[in-house]
């Protein structure tokens, strides 16, 4: 008979096998009445059944055929091809047979051919768990060709039938399962369940394939100690099926010993590292306190003998200039004179030391100050005036451009001590004929002055040391006359009050620039570093 094909969408490709006529037209009708999308060949025979080479999607044969039985044809079929057996007889034996040689399904033919309205749900039914059936070969296939290069252990299986779908190399050797049991004929769910709860610390069900009770959806995660010290991390999860299937669940697992340990040792050394800075910081609280009763047993000292030695200097001071000017002896005139000069040189030097510590003092305390603002141009002048005698003796040049008006936020003496100095520093390694020139103006945010000579300059190195206490560049200022304390009094002063000091010398016989700048605003909880110079 010429094969039927009633739609128009893919049609599903039938091979009916029955030698009754009726059978054949009864079915060509139902199928057109329902306008199924079924191309159907017929063959009234097992032989003309074998000759037929087309492949097709499903089989539908009788059970009883005028050469033989669906039972000589079953075992040459293609496994792949769904066959179900229709039959007037109901005979279960021959069903339970047929079934066995790889009938998916078996119905029974009655009178009024009602069997023919339930064979398209059958065949429905039939064709989508081949589906099923072939997508669950692609990915355990799939699985099996990639699982050997997966790094943590994957299982599958199905809790309600025990049956194990899948396990790769990684899993068997996290969980140190042997040939044998690998190599079992039915690996269960159980069998594995078993020699995994042996290798666990605690007696009880792995909670490795116990997903969350309250929720047959809920994902389950966490490790789980195993003997002989290892770590095992694990993940539980539902796989999604179609309604109906069985429930799966995939495990994945990794051994995480050594990340474990790793971080048990971090934790250890940080406890470590914790108690050792805890000491680190008693220490260094001692050692501070330690060195703070030092200095200031120090500044004590200095200032005790400071005042210690400016008591008896004090009436020297006064009565040495009055013997000398009234003594008629040459000699002993001279040989006062030698003593006086030396006396006000060692007075000086007391004042400069007491001056240095009452500045540790003030920068210790932070003590606030009653800080106006200072006429800068006015101070300048006024010392210029009082440096008149040494200006003209070596007949200098000094050029204040300064005007008068221009305000500066310093503690007036601070402001004094620091202009004095820094002049009196100009006047001293300046030669005669030369030229001192100061000048200043305003930025954003402070107020800045600068004292510039034609002395005799400084080296680099003199420029990175002339702050410090006590130092003077060799040769020239290894004299008397300095004592190496005024520059470091400058610098403590403009540190105090916020401010930059930066000294610039082009080298020996090139002269020297100190600049200093001064915030408008006072700052009166900060601390500053003696140790902050700047040199260009």
């Amino acid at each position: 008979m010429m094969p039927v094909c009633t739609a128009e969408k893919p049609a599903i490709k039938i091979h009916y096998i029955e030698d009754n006529l009726i059978d054949q037209h009864a079915l060509t009708r139902e199928v057109q009445k329902q306008s199924l999308p079924y191309r159907i060949d017929f063959s009234s025979s097992l032989a003309e059944a074998r000759s037929r080479s087309e492949t097709y999607d499903l089989v539908i044969c009788d059970y009883f055929l005028s050469d033989g039985t669906i039972l000589d044809l079953l075992p040459f079929m293609n496994d792949q091809i769904p066959v179900i057996v229709v039959t007037g007889q109901a005979d279960l034996n021959n069903a339970v047979t047929a079934l066995k040689l790889g009938a998916k399904d078996y119905l029974v033919k009655d009178p009024e051919r009602h069997y023919l309205s339930l064979l398209p749900i059958q065949i429905e039914n039939l064709l989508r768990q081949q589906q099923i059936e072939r997508e669950r070969k692609r990915l355990s296939s799939l699985f099996f060709s990639v699982g050997g290069a997966i790094p943590f252990g994957v299982y599958l299986y199905e809790p309600g039938t025990g049956r194990v779908l899948y396990a790769n190399k990684a899993f068997y050797s996290i969980w140190e399962f042997s040939d044998d049991i690998i190599a079992t004929p039915l690996l269960t769910h159980e069998i594995i369940s078993r020699h995994i709860s042996s290798l666990l610390k605690t007696e009880t069900d792995p909670p490795v394939f116990s997903p969350d009770s309250g929720s047959l959806d809920k994902a389950t995660s966490g490790e789980v100690q195993v003997h002989g010290s290892r770590t095992i991390r694990y993940y539980t999860d539902r796989i999604p099926v179609e309604t109906g299937d069985p429930v799966c669940y995939v495990s994945i697992f990794t051994d995480t010993t050594e990340l474990s340990q790793a971080q048990d040792a971090v934790s250890e050394y940080s406890r470590m590292l914790e108690l050792l800075n805890a000491t680190l910081d008693q220490r260094v609280q001692e050692r501070t306190e330690q060195i703070e009763d030092l200095m200031k047993k120090q500044r004590d000292l200095i200032i005790h003998i400071g005042h210690d030695l400016r008591t008896p200097l004090t009436p020297l001071v006064a009565l040495l200039p009055y013997l000398q000017q009234n003594e008629q002896d040459h000699e002993k005139k001279r040989s006062l004179g030698v003593l006086c000069e030396s006396t006000m040189k060692m007075r000086s030097l007391v004042e400069e030391i007491l001056m240095m510590e009452n500045l540790e003092e003030e920068k210790a305390s932070c003590r606030l100050w009653n800080v106006n603002p200072c006429d800068l141009g006015c101070m300048v002048d006024d010392i210029i005036s009082a440096s008149h005698s040494v200006i003209s003796t070596k007949q200098l040049s000094v050029r204040n451009t300064i005007q008068p008006g221009m305000l500066i936020m310093i503690k007036q003496v601070h402001l004094h001590l620091i202009l004095e100095k820094l002049i009196n520093n100009a006047l001293q390694f300046t030669g005669p004929d030369g030229t001192i020139t100061l000048h200043g103006g305003k930025d954003r945010h402070c107020t800045w002055f600068c004292v510039s000579d034609t002395g005799i300059g400084l080296t680099h190195e003199d420029s990175s040391r002339i702050f410090d206490d006590f130092y003077k560049a060799d040769p020239s200022r290894s004299n008397l006359q300095s004592h190496g304390l005024g520059l470091s009094v400058v610098r403590k002063l403009v540190l105090l009050n916020h401010g930059h000091i930066t000294v610039k010398s082009d080298g020996l016989g090139m002269g020297t620039r100190f600049c200093v700048s001064l915030p408008d605003t006072v700052k009166r909880n900060l601390h500053q570093r003696w140790d902050c110079i700047e040199t260009s």
